[in-house]
């Protein structure tokens, strides 16, 4: 009865979640960019191609719905070498078998550095920082065979100097598998959810999202394909689509492209690259090590790596 009433709430939830947000749109200036970032070098090398992944911890960041098909208690690691010389950290974990589901925790943070203060006349004052924080409890069970349900709450704080501004936010996703075409479909929202303080007196709205997609491993070629659609609040819809070569059996070749690259256009040779992405996995003892390299053009390119492992 009570696991019955468990998996009835978890699916009220995710269809009240996709019916309220389908019609949202922002009221004022979008923030909390920040919770856009890509984590885990493995999705980034895959263009944010993510949704529909099983058995990754980080599907704790694109769908909390695919922690419901990790099968061990799972840790990871992800560090983003930003631009600017900003710094990104994520820590993630799974545990299963917690109750008739699985619970998950990730903490996304971004270090903006210090900036050299001016006041109004630009005469110099003390140095500032600012930073960004979002933490995440996720839940995720089958809801019946194969179909997979699950949602993750947030409480997100921005700072700026002496000024703060808070938030909290649901996301929610559901992710179908069918394991004899080794072919899966996902779904996804993001940052449902409401700015509690303002760092002065206008509060920013949450950069909600949704995304679909599909993976598919192919039966006489060993590449995984996934292709992804999404769309954020005050943009068009936009696409990715990532493969993943198993050249061994502990080393994979990523290579992905997202079509915002598109909107990164500014008339030099390094555009025909933005949105772009490579990269590779090895599995060294019970050790997953990732890489990735994305590119922005002509604005620059980032570098992530990851190691996440099970116990």
């Amino acid at each position: 009865m009570r696991k019955s009433l468990l998996k009835t709430t978890f699916l009220t939830l995710i269809f009240s979640l996709t019916a309220t947000s389908a019609f949202a749109e922002p009221a004022g200036t979008v923030g909390f960019q920040f919770l856009r970032t890509h984590v885990g070098a493995r999705a980034s090398a895959l263009a944010g191609a993510f949704v529909a992944i099983d058995n990754d911890i980080n599907s704790l960041h694109y769908n909390p719905a695919g922690i419901g098909t990790v099968r061990k208690k799972s840790g990871s690691f992800t560090y983003l070498n930003d631009l600017l010389d900003f710094n990104t950290g994520y820590i993630g974990f799974v545990n299963p078998n917690v109750g008739p589901g699985n619970v998950g925790i990730g903490i996304l943070y971004k270090d903006y550095g210090t900036f050299d203060g001016r006041d109004i006349t630009g005469e110099e004052t003390s140095e500032f920082g600012a930073n960004a924080v979002s933490m995440a409890a996720s839940y995720a069970l089958e809801l019946k065979q194969n179909l997979f349900v699950g949602a993750s709450g947030k409480f997100i704080h921005y700072s700026v100097e002496n000024y703060t501004s808070n938030a909290v936010a649901l996301d929610a996703g559901v992710l179908y598998t069918i394991p004899s075409q080794s072919l899966n479909f996902g779904f996804a929202v993001y940052n449902v959810g409401q700015v509690t303080s303002a760092f002065v007196t206008d509060k920013d709205d949450l950069p909600f999202g949704m995304r679909f997609g599909a993976t598919k491993k192919l039966a006489h070629l060993p590449l995984m394909v996934n292709v992804n659609v999404y769309k954020y609040n005050s943009e068009d819809i936009n696409g990715a689509v990532g493969g993943e070569f198993t050249l061994t059996e502990s080393f994979f070749l990523r290579l992905g492209y997202d079509t915002f690259g598109q909107n990164m256009d500014f008339g030099t040779s390094k555009d025909k690259f933005a949105g772009g992405s490579i990269g590779f996995g090895l599995i060294w003892k019970q050790f997953f090590i990732d890489y990735s390299f994305s590119s922005l053009g002509e604005i620059g390119s980032l570098n992530r790596f990851s190691i996440y492992s099970s116990f």
